[in-house]
């Protein structure tokens, strides 16, 4: 109990953070805090902040390539397509596949919403990402000073994976086709879509691909519900800084304390999975304008959420049935 109270003061406190200081782009600050709360046990800022210079460096990147190109979008989907295979290239294990993803998304974020005529607030994404980053860390180093570690913590088991040039395409036509889709098309809202592609891109089998989007479903879209389920919460009442924490910690904690009970690892991770499907639509919609509760926002985001995943099954299950055909022909 000890540990999820930790994990929920970190999560918890970056929330009010963003609530509070009315960033342009506050969820930074939200994804920045589940990482440190999930893998940082330091107390030193710095090691908070090693954590997180990755998606620093990669938002930062992507700023400065698209305003240089900014007259030129296929230059700057060409440029991210080139750092998603360079990405790809070097997540030879478990964790470096972990630790992708959100520099990856991070300049899928920034290409996105500069592509759809958000390029004279680029400058405030860059203030926000740097000023996200270090609030994240400092109050993750805040906590686990007043909190030190009591256990052990274990280092997770390094599985090697073989990156072949199957695995890199497969990166590139998932990934680099969905940012052309929502750069051709604008569609801002879909832009978080884009992070099941990332991970399924980036499982070792097809097979994987599917129990992967299966999994996604669960945690994404169930917590988008949990959202809604939030929202009717605040519904009637005037949502304060107050109401805002008591309700926000109660149902991190809850959260966490489903993964931490779960009996498989499996479980634990779509249960760790769900905080995440629900936190940023929690961050972005709820009790963020007055009483504009984000109803149809978070209903749209599950949607897209579910055909995106819908998509992802269906071109594994047709590269799976496709692998196997032309090994049993090859056996024959």
């Amino acid at each position: 109990m000890y540990e999820l109270i930790r994990k929920t003061l970190i999560i918890v406190l970056c929330l009010m953070l963003s609530k509070m200081l009315n960033m342009n782009v506050s969820v930074y600050l939200v994804l920045f805090s589940i990482l440190v709360a999930m893998a940082s046990f330091s107390k030193h800022l710095s090691s908070s902040l090693k954590i997180l210079l990755p998606s620093v460096y990669a938002a930062i990147g992507a700023a400065i390539v698209n305003q240089i190109f900014d007259a030129h979008p296929f230059i700057i989907w060409a440029c991210c397509v080139l750092y998603f295979d360079y990405v790809r290239r070097g997540a030879t294990n478990n964790f470096r596949i972990l630790m992708a993803t959100l520099p990856l998304f991070m300049v899928i974020f920034i290409t996105t919403y500069h592509n759809s005529g958000y390029s004279e607030s680029i400058v405030d994404f860059i203030r926000d990402v740097i000023l996200s980053a270090f609030l994240a860390a400092l109050v993750g180093s805040l906590v686990n000073h007043l909190m030190p570690i009591k256990a052990n913590v274990g280092k997770p088991e390094i599985i090697v994976v073989e990156v072949t040039g199957a695995d890199r395409l497969k990166m590139l036509v998932l990934v680099g086709g969905g940012l052309s889709f929502i750069m051709i098309n604008q569609v801002t809202s879909a832009v978080f879509c884009l992070v099941p592609l990332i991970t399924s891109a980036m499982q070792p089998t097809h097979g994987h691909m599917k129990q992967h989007s299966k999994d996604k479903i669960l945690s994404q879209v169930g917590g988008c519900s949990l959202a809604i389920i939030a929202a009717f919460l605040y519904s009637g009442t005037e949502v304060n800084l107050i109401s805002y924490f008591i309700i926000s910690s109660l149902l991190i904690c809850l959260l966490l304390l489903w993964s931490h009970h779960s009996e498989e690892a499996k479980d634990r991770a779509i249960h760790a999975d769900v905080l995440m499907g629900f936190l940023i639509p929690y961050q972005l919609y709820i009790a963020r304008y007055g009483n504009d509760f984000g109803l149809t926002s978070i209903s749209l985001r599950a949607v897209e959420l579910v055909i995106a995943l819908m998509i992802i099954y269906v071109v594994a299950h047709w590269l799976d049935a496709l692998g196997k055909e032309s090994s049993t022909q090859t056996s024959s």
